[in-house]
C-alpha cells in the first residue's frame, strides 16, 4: 500500500491499493491516476501533482503538498522510525 501524506502535517490525505489509483482517505472516493509522474484529477484528468522522488508537488505552484510512505505516520513511528522523506517531523 502506498501512501500520500501531508507535508505541513503527516496526515494521510490519500491512499493507492495498486500502482497508479489514488483514493482520498477521508471517503475512499477515487481521487487521481498517476502517470509518468504525475498525478492526474480522476475526474478531469487535469495535472494535480508532479512527483519527484517521493515528494509530490503543487502542479501550479510547484510547492512541496504530499509525500509518499508505504507506512503513514503513527504514534508509534513518531517515536522512531523514518515514515516521510526525512524522519518525522517534530516542532
Amino acid at each position: 500500500m502506498r501512501y500520500l501524506c501531508s507535508v505541513a502535517d503527516d496526515e494521510v490525505f490519500a491512499y493507492a491499493r495498486n500502482r497508479r489509483d489514488f483514493y482520498l482517505a477521508i471517503d475512499d472516493s477515487l481521487w487521481a491516476h498517476e502517470s509518468h509522474n504525475w498525478l492526474l484529477s480522476a475526474e478531469s484528468s487535469v495535472p494535480l501533482m508532479h512527483r519527484i522522488g517521493r515528494t509530490y508537488y503543487d502542479a501550479e505552484t510547484a510547492l512541496p503538498v504530499y509525500y509518499e510512505t508505504t507506512a503513514p505516520v503513527t504514534e508509534s513511528t513518531e517515536a522512531g522510525a523514518a515514515p516521510g522523506p526525512s524522519g518525522p517531523r517534530h516542532a
